[in-house]
Order: structure tokens, then C-alpha cells, then sequence
């Protein structure tokens, strides 16, 4: 048996975590400096797309793209705190007591957010299609905006939520036997 701090599997997931939250943080910068770079500079850009493109170019659909970068700063927000809880999951695992209620509060949390973040993936997909019917004058352009049910999304949410009480009634079970002993 592997002991916690030589564990490759609890190294190799503590690192991914951090490294997909410094990401999704370097990803919420650049996404929140370009939702303020549109803001303020939406009458140069016209002015740009109609000395590139004519007079007949149509101007850059500014609120669409502020709804996109909009949901895609929250998404990349919800990510790094999804990713924050587990990796909370993870150093409860290398200390050897998972079973605690935090835990089950993370996994809670984790269901919540991933709920979130098909929302918001919805979201972002309309205001995509959107900016493609705009980017459609200047190429050929194709978004699918179908919207199915995303079924490994819906396990993940699913299998969140009852991993949540399997954790709070194993910390719950914990508590009792330390009580009787």
C-alpha cells in the first residue's frame, strides 16, 4: 500500500486541479480585460469593420458579444471553484479522514456548480450563435445550436449529489461509532 504523500494518483490529481485553476484564473483575466476592451472601444472597432468591409459591413453586435464574454468570465469563475473543491476533496484524502462533513459539503457545492455550468453553457452557445449570424457577412461560418441533453453532464451532476450522502452519512456513521467507543 502507497502512503499518502508518495500517492501518485492524489500528486497527479492535486496537480491537475491547480493547474486547471491557473487557467481558468489567467482565462478570467483575459476574458474580463477583452468584455472591457469591447465596452469601451465598440465605436473604434465599427469604425474598423466598415473601413475593412464597406459601409454595408453591420455594425459588431455588442451586446451579444458582452453576453458572451459575460457567461464565459462566470464560467471560468465557477470551473476554478469547482476545481477548488475538489481539490479541498483531495487533501482530505492525503491526510487520511475523507469521511468528514466538509467533504460532503464540497461534493454538495460541486453538484450546484456543475449545474451551473451547463446553464451558462447554454447561455453561451445562443449568444455564440448570435455572434455567428454577425461573423456570417464577413465568412462562412457554422454553429451548431442545437440544444441536446448533455448526459455525461447530467451522471456528473447525479453522481454528485448521491456521492454528497454517501459522504455525510459516513461522517454521520463515524461520529456514532466514535461515540459508542
Amino acid at each position: 500500500m502507497t502512503s499518502a504523500k508518495n500517492d501518485l494518483l492524489l500528486l497527479a490529481g492535486k496537480t491537475l486541479t491547480v493547474l486547471i485553476q491557473g487557467i481558468m484564473g489567467l482565462a478570467t483575466a483575459v476574458t474580463a480585460i477583452t468584455l472591457i476592451g469591447v465596452a469601451l472601444f465598440q465605436g473604434w472597432i465599427d469604425q474598423e469593420i466598415i473601413a475593412e468591409f464597406g459601409p454595408q459591413a453591420v455594425a459588431l453586435p455588442v451586446a451579444s458579444i458582452l453576453w458572451l464574454l459575460g457567461t464565459v468570465l462566470v464560467l471560468c469563475a465557477l470551473v476554478f471553484v469547482f476545481f477548488g473543491k475538489l481539490r479541498g476533496i483531495i487533501d482530505t484524502v492525503a491526510a487520511g479522514d475523507p469521511f468528514v462533513p466538509e467533504n460532503a459539503d464540497r461534493l454538495n457545492a460541486m453538484g450546484w456548480l456543475q449545474i451551473g455550468i451547463y446553464l451558462l453553457g447554454i447561455a453561451a452557445s445562443v449568444a455564440a450563435g448570435l455572434a455567428a449570424q454577425w461573423a456570417g457577412q464577413f465568412t462562412e461560418v457554422e454553429i451548431d445550436g442545437s440544444l441536446e441533453l448533455d448526459v455525461p453532464s447530467a451522471l456528473l451532476i447525479l453522481v454528485l449529489f448521491i456521492l454528497a450522502r454517501v459522504f455525510r452519512h459516513g461522517a454521520a456513521m463515524r461520529d456514532d461509532l466514535e461515540g459508542t467507543v
